[in-house]
C-alpha cells in the first residue's frame, strides 16, 4: 500500500511540476505578424521647431502590401513592383533592414487580430532648426 501512494505522490508531483513552454512576446508577434497586410492609410507629419508644416493622410486600400513571410518583407505595389527586406521583432518594435548596416525602427501595435499599424518617428537639428518627421501605416489583413 505504501508504494502505491509513494508512485502516486511521485506521479503528481512529476505532472504539476512540468511547465509548460510559454511563448515569449517577440514570438507571438511574429506569429501574428506573418502574412499579407493591405495598407489602408499612411499619415506623413512634420514639424520644424515644433510647429506642424505638413500633415498628409492618404487612404490607399488596394494600392499597396506589406507581407510578412518568415524573417522576410516584401514591400509590393499594386503595379507590380516588390522590394525585399529582412525584419526582426524585438518586443513591441519591427526592425526592417534593406543591408547589414542600416535599419528602420517602426513601432508595432495590432489594433486587432486583423488591423496593424506600424509607426515611425524621426528628428534632427540642422541649423538649429530641429525638424521632426513621423509616419503612420494602418494595415488589414488579407
Amino acid at each position: 500500500m505504501k508504494n502505491y501512494i509513494l508512485v502516486f505522490l511521485v506521479a503528481i508531483t512529476a505532472l504539476t511540476g512540468c511547465k509548460k513552454d510559454k511563448i515569449g512576446d517577440n514570438d507571438l508577434n511574429n506569429q501574428k505578424i506573418q502574412g499579407k497586410w493591405d495598407v489602408i492609410s499612411s499619415r506623413s507629419v512634420t514639424f520644424n521647431n515644433g510647429k506642424k508644416v505638413e500633415d498628409e493622410e492618404k487612404f490607399a486600400s488596394g494600392t499597396t502590401v506589406f507581407e510578412f513571410a518568415g524573417n522576410t518583407l516584401n514591400y509590393i505595389q499594386k503595379n507590380g513592383s516588390k522590394e525585399s527586406y529582412s525584419f526582426t521583432i524585438e518586443g513591441d518594435e519591427v526592425i526592417i533592414r534593406e543591408d547589414g548596416n542600416s535599419a528602420i525602427f517602426f513601432k508595432l501595435k495590432f489594433n486587432s487580430d486583423t488591423q496593424l499599424e506600424l509607426s515611425q518617428s524621426e528628428t534632427e537639428t540642422d541649423n538649429n532648426v530641429t525638424y521632426e518627421e513621423s509616419f503612420t501605416y494602418v494595415m488589414n489583413k488579407l
